[in-house]
């Protein structure tokens, strides 16, 4: 046998092969089809540690940084679903959350910076939401947001924050209560079609028990319009008089307006919500406070504060929000810690993370000193901190004897405007019932402290212009277009109480005083729809005003000393309402056209107009406001 033989070489079958092959391809595509039918369930309480412990057990531990702003709300709704995702269908958002999504999107202002939208979370939703999470700690944090949105945007809602011209005329409104907790209702498509008020009116069609009698009170203003103000224009003329101003006592109950009220009930029509109304007045119930005695107890507090020593200035610095990290954090927390703002709870007050906690100190601090509360401490929130101790008693001393200038017990029903505050309170009972913003006189021109009483309610007021305002104001624009001027109502008044043009003869006869420039009730008027007379030498008085865009700003002293309210026709309803039967129907129709009419009330209310920069609030806060007309004497109350 030889070596050098080669050894045959024998051919493998591939068939096993590809049998294999075959099997194994199989076996994928069966697989691949089988896990297609399979959608992956997310597990009940896979999220449940994370909830419990950001809502329950460390709220610092919140890992997002835009905060809850309804923590209290979304706490609650939390337990009473076991701590469960609410607005998920496994890993996808479900249709209900979809459906919030553009409800909200359709009541925001478009502006990412605005204060609507950073509350509704819009930014983080456009951010989170190009990709589906699918961490279980992402879906998390977006399902609390989401409640956190929805428990805001309820609250919106109700409380008439979204105008008729932002809030959506479809999809779901959350306004409908079952079993305890907050769900989305659908508004009924029927109604809503012939609604012409871009949804304002819907909100009747989601009632819920305890707001049955509000949205009652609103369906019927909204459908009982139309011939309703021309049957109440009929009654204008009694008897064989006419009268261009009807004055009549409060308490008459046979006023001719019930019948045409009562025939205008019998009417549906669906006429728009008139730009004249404010919609129903809703009483608040908080309680009032501006006790003198709980200002001795801060004036103890802040004296022995100052004296301790514990209180130290923040450093110049960057201005800080949620999410910084930062060495003054630690400082701004004990700061706010000794102001009785910041809650430490066990937390860490020396670390340099400005977390959910700090930022809700920042925001009552922010709020009792009537600065904007948007949680940044920026340059105004830090002069305001580091308004030291003894300054500040100092101011509550002199306020202390402000309040003792007036009498123990203000009343058991009065309105206090307080100057510095740019607020109007109306109090029943040591409840505050009506608060609003108000815009007082310029430094120039103070409005002064005084009491007195409300004796009259005018709707569609005439405005007798003041001397010095004729002067230096009015007649240069009256000769420069006295048609332009005349048709916004303005008229030369005789001796005689004739009403004359505005001729250069007749504007020279006003200017040396021997005629005076009044100014017809109408929309055009300067005062607004209402004006409150309350006796005073300094002819100061409530009224209405066209400049509605004062009222949201910050510092609101604009005007030449009289006082003008953001919300005149809920004011006028608090004060008839006891009187007789007046309600928002009522007031809404006297406010329409340009006839005037005065009511003398039987029950005069006391009126106080105050100049308290530091007071304690219903809820035990001591509250301080910028000293606008440098009445304190202390600089650094002055911004």
């Amino acid at each position: 046998m030889s070596y050098f033989t080669p050894k045959r070489r024998t051919r493998k079958s591939l068939l096993p092969l590809l049998t294999l092959g075959s099997l194994c391809v199989f076996a994928l595509y069966y697989a691949f089809a089988a896990n297609q039918q399979t959608e992956p369930v997310l597990p009940d309480n896979a999220v449940r540690p994370h909830l419990v412990l950001w809502l329950e057990e460390n709220p610092d531990a919140w890992p997002a940084q835009d905060p809850i702003f309804n923590p209290a709300a979304v706490r609650r709704i939390y337990r009473r679903t076991d701590y469960r995702l609410l607005w998920f269908d496994n890993y996808n958002l479900s249709d209900t959350a979809n459906d919030l999504l553009k409800q909200l999107t359709a009541a925001s202002s478009g502006n990412p910076s605005s204060m609507v939208d950073y509350r509704y979370h819009l930014g983080y939703f456009d951010r989170t939401l190009r990709d589906t999470p699918q961490r279980l700690q992402m879906a998390a944090v977006l399902d609390v947001l989401l409640t956190d949105a929805f428990v805001s945007y309820a609250r919106d809602t109700q409380l008439d924050k979204l105008t008729p011209k932002s809030r959506p005329p479809k999809g779901v409104t959350p306004v409908y209560h079952q079993a305890g907790g907050f769900q989305l209702a659908q508004l009924n498509t029927s109604r809503q079609n012939n609604a012409t008020d871009s949804g304002y009116r819907t909100v009747s069609d989601v009632s819920t028990p305890g707001n049955y009698a509000r949205d009652r009170s609103r369906e019927r203003y909204y459908y009982n319009r139309g011939r309703g103000i021309t049957r109440f224009r009929h009654y204008s003329t009694w008897g064989s008089r006419s009268y261009s101003t009807r004055n009549y006592s409060a308490s008459a109950r046979n006023y001719p307006y019930q019948e045409s009220r009562q025939e205008a009930g019998n009417l549906a029509t669906s006429e728009p919500l008139s730009g004249n109304s404010e919609g129903p007045y809703i009483e608040e119930n908080t309680p009032y406070g501006g006790d003198v005695a709980a200002l001795r107890n801060e004036l103890a507090r802040l004296r022995g504060l100052s004296a301790s020593g514990r209180w130290r200035p923040l450093p110049p610095g960057p201005a800080m929000t949620l999410g910084a990290r930062h060495p003054h954090v630690a400082l701004l927390r004990n700061m706010l810690a000794l102001y009785g703002d910041y809650y430490s709870y066990g937390g860490e007050p020396n670390s340099d993370r400005f977390d959910q906690r700090l930022h809700e100190a920042v925001l009552r601090f922010q709020e009792r000193h009537g600065l904007k509360p948007d949680g940044i401490v920026g340059r105004e929130t830090r002069k305001r901190l580091n308004l030291s101790p003894a300054a500040r008693a100092q101011i509550v001393e002199i306020n202390i004897r402000r309040r003792e200038q007036l009498p123990a017990h203000l009343g058991n029903r009065f309105v206090q405007v307080n100057v510095p505050e740019y607020k109007l309170h109306y109090v029943e009972d040591d409840r505050i019932r009506l608060s609003m913003n108000v815009v007082v006189g310029k430094k120039k021109h103070a409005t002064p402290e005084m009491t007195t009483r409300v004796s009259k309610v005018i709707f569609n007021p005439t405005w007798t212009v003041p001397r010095s305002i004729l002067v230096n104001e009015i007649l240069p624009k009256a000769r420069a277009n006295p048609t332009g001027m005349e048709n916004m109502g303005y008229r030369v008044v005789s001796g005689s109480g004739e009403y004359l043009p505005l001729t250069p003869k007749n504007l020279s006869a006003a200017g040396a005083g021997s005629y005076l420039l009044r100014q017809k009730g109408g929309e055009d008027n300067i005062l607004g729809r209402v004006k409150f007379e309350i006796p005073n030498r300094h002819d100061i008085y409530l009224h209405d005003t066209r400049a509605r865009s004062l009222f949201a700003k910050t510092d609101r002293d604009y005007s030449h000393g009289c006082i003008r309210l953001e919300k005149p026709r809920h004011l006028a309803e608090a004060l008839l309402r006891p009187e007789g039967n007046w309600d928002q129907w009522r007031i809404d129709q006297l406010t329409t056209g340009d006839e005037t009419t005065e009511v003398e009330l039987k029950q005069r209310v006391p009126v106080y107009i105050t100049y308290w920069t530091a007071w304690v609030d219903g809820r035990g806060h001591l509250n301080f406001r910028d000293d606008i007309y440098g009445k304190d004497g202390l600089s650094a109350n002055q911004w």
